[in-house]
């Protein structure tokens, strides 16, 4: 539909781009839903955990055996995406989390925690590599940022909902009915996305084990030197999201004495910004390409989180969280274009699958030493090493990484993509 001016809106920019397609649209709407669900319980699994008595330097051994399950089951779940379809590794994917969604409202002790998180990092191990890849699969090849910006505005619009609405009825109502609600929107993503028309892919006839899955990434490595180093990020950024998933939320209530309800509105405030810029951003990057997006971003990001140690109150995290968040907009929709734009397509998710094994143990990694570092050194040491380590991951781009893309010109019809390997000095351009 045009605008009052005459010139096409944004249905009509989204259609003509290609990306207006019945199954892109259906997997965004799943997206909605189930990023919903995620977003209810994030503000309130560290309460859970202190109430079963959970210490915080423990807290973050339990919370990592979600990543040590995900790291141990996505190299079947990646061969699997590619052998059996991604539609079917996200609805199993999906079930499972909504079965243990819902057993969390009923544990009684710790050890029921920890197994039931490890089962959940199963089920994201199912999910991630085939949403990557299938989202990939859907869309145009020279309109990957701005897809990458879409889903991950999509996502954002349930995360945006979800943890004011779970704070707020985890504090207000009932702790225990956000589990409910968000295990019954695991189950309504799945009916969604068991909608979605798979496109046809070759087939491999390697078997899954992690040898298979890093013989991917390699074979795609000797195609293109820059996965080393978004990989290598991704390590990096996989031990800064522990600190966002535990250990910054223990500051906030620790530190700030913030709520249930203002801890959910928080993240709620962050998710909004970064879901109102990454569409925005994901399609400047296809214009003008994707590494200084996230430096910039990377930049942002690491000035917001140190500035958190500096807050006295609520409203200061509100708009420190704004400011990162506006980083995390900036730059996330070109990591995922530039991670796609180095990977062979009939690969992508044994590939993916490899890239979120080095990133899920960075979240061993940071959920375990930075819990540590919590509650044995202070409160503020986990801040300022993942400010530090937000830097280093956006060093190791802009030093090893050049975005050479031929850029679309006016009335163009396509683009040509073509990123420099990764280089041996910072002094070779």
């Amino acid at each position: 539909m045009a605008d009052d001016r005459g010139k096409p809106g944004i249905r009509d920019r989204l259609r003509k781009s290609g990306l207006l397609t019945r199954d892109f649209s259906i997997l965004m709407s799943a997206l909605v839903v189930v990023s919903l669900g995620f977003g209810l319980i994030a503000p309130i699994m560290p309460e859970l955990a202190r109430n079963l008595g959970i210490t915080d330097g423990a807290m973050g051994g339990i919370f990592a055996l979600y990543f040590v399950a995900l790291v141990l089951a996505l190299p079947p779940s990646g061969y699997l995406a590619d052998k059996v379809g991604r539609k079917k590794m996200i609805i199993g994917g999906l079930i499972i989390f909504s079965v243990t969604t819902f057993g969390l409202a009923f544990v009684t002790d710790a050890l029921q925690f920890a197994v039931l998180r490890a089962i959940e990092g199963v089920g994201a191990a199912m999910v991630a590599p085939a949403t990557f890849a299938l989202t990939i699969d859907i869309v145009p090849e020279d309109k990957r940022a701005t897809a990458m910006g879409i889903e991950g505005t999509v996502q954002m619009i349930g995360i945006f909902a979800g943890p004011a609405i779970g704070g707020y009825i985890a504090g207000e109502i009932n702790f225990i009915y956000p589990f409910y609600l968000g295990a019954g929107l695991s189950v309504l993503c799945a009916i969604i996305v068991s909608s979605i028309s798979e496109p046809a892919r070759t087939q491999s006839d390697e078997h899954p084990s992690l040898f298979t899955m890093f013989g991917a990434w390699k074979r795609n490595v000797q195609a293109n030197r820059t996965l080393i180093a978004l990989t290598v990020r991704g390590l990096v950024m996989g031990i800064v999201q522990g600190l966002f998933m535990l250990g910054l939320i223990l500051y906030w209530y620790d530190e700030i004495s913030m709520s249930l309800t203002e801890v959910g509105i928080a993240m709620s405030i962050g998710t909004a910004v970064m879901a109102a810029g990454t569409l925005y951003f994901g399609t400047l990057s296809d214009k003008h390409g994707r590494v200084p997006f996230i430096l910039i971003g990377g930049a942002i990001m690491a000035t917001g989180l140190t500035g958190m140690i500096f807050a006295e109150n609520v409203m200061h995290i509100y708009i420190l969280m704004a400011f990162s968040e506006l980083g995390a907009a900036i730059s996330n929709p070109s990591v995922g274009a530039l991670l796609a734009d180095t990977m062979l397509k009939d690969e992508r998710g044994r590939v993916m699958g490899a890239y979120q094994t080095v990133q899920g143990i960075g979240n061993i990694l940071g959920l375990t030493g930075l819990s540590i570092v919590y509650a044995r050194i202070s409160h503020d040491a986990p801040i300022i090493v993942g400010a530090g380590a937000l830097a280093l991951a956006t060093a190791i781009i802009a030093i090893y990484v050049r975005d050479k893309r031929r850029l679309p010109a006016t009335g163009a019809n396509s683009t040509s993509t073509n990123i420099t390997a990764i280089r041996s000095t910072p002094k070779d351009e």
